[in-house]
């Protein structure tokens, strides 16, 4: 995997300060869809806000950090020139981390035309993300500060607000992935499957580190552990 990086996409090794987009993706619309979908994955945000304090939290917007700013350049441009979006750029914004503070470039996506268009053109593939969506269809909002496990719960019927804490019962996760699939073709795998994974995961930590995944399943109620 190591190599397929660095050799044929020419991604550099270590720090990606400097890495842009290779251009076998870059030039395949198909690919930079991807790309663009597990970059928000994995390193963007899908928030919800008011436009006034205390108000109902209905605007969506999409946010991709990232210290590559050849990357948020470039993706931009996929966004704009391809796509047709409204998007808004920030260079070399300063970000205070919990250790150091870093330049970072911020790519953003405000109108709710664009935030539609990313989902139909793009889609979503993180389940938190694909909650907040699935909560603001039900609620017309999604309020801020909500927990995982808060939004499932209310989406499996387990409780009537966003409250919730506890792990929830294993069918009530199957049925809100099942939903997931059905509306958004993410998660690829069924719930069941993904129940095992983060099971056998949780396991790994917990030898490797003395700790596992947080609980999001309530599997000793299922009788599974």
């Amino acid at each position: 995997m190591v190599l397929f990086k660095h050799e044929s996409l020419g991604l550099p090794n270590g720090r990606k300060t400097n890495a842009s987009i290779p251009n076998v993706i870059r030039d395949d619309g198909r690919l930079m869809r991807c790309l663009a979908r597990e970059l928000v994955a994995t390193d963007g945000v899908l928030g919800f806000y008011g436009a006034s304090p205390g108000g109902p939290h209905k605007y969506a917007r999409i946010q991709l950090k990232l210290t590559a700013g050849a990357v948020i350049a470039e993706l931009a441009t996929f966004l704009k020139y391809e796509l047709g979006m409204s998007v808004s750029c920030r260079m070399n914004a300063i970000t205070h981390g919990r250790w150091i503070t870093s330049p970072q470039h911020i790519l953003q996506v405000n109108c709710s035309e664009d935030i539609d268009a990313w989902r139909r053109e793009i889609g979503f593939s993180n389940p938190s993300h694909i909650s907040r969506l699935m909560i603001f269809e039900l609620m017309g909002e999604c309020p801020p500060r909500t927990g995982t496990v808060a939004r499932l719960s209310y989406l499996g019927g387990c409780s009537s607000d966003l409250s919730y804490s506890e792990p929830i019962p294993q069918s009530a996760f199957v049925s809100v992935i099942d939903k997931m699939r059905k509306r958004f073709g993410s998660p690829r795998v069924k719930g069941e499957v993904l129940i095992q994974q983060m099971r056998r995961i949780s396991r790994r930590l917990q030898t490797r580190l003395g700790r596992g995944l947080p609980e999001i399943v309530n599997l000793r109620a299922a009788g599974e552990i």
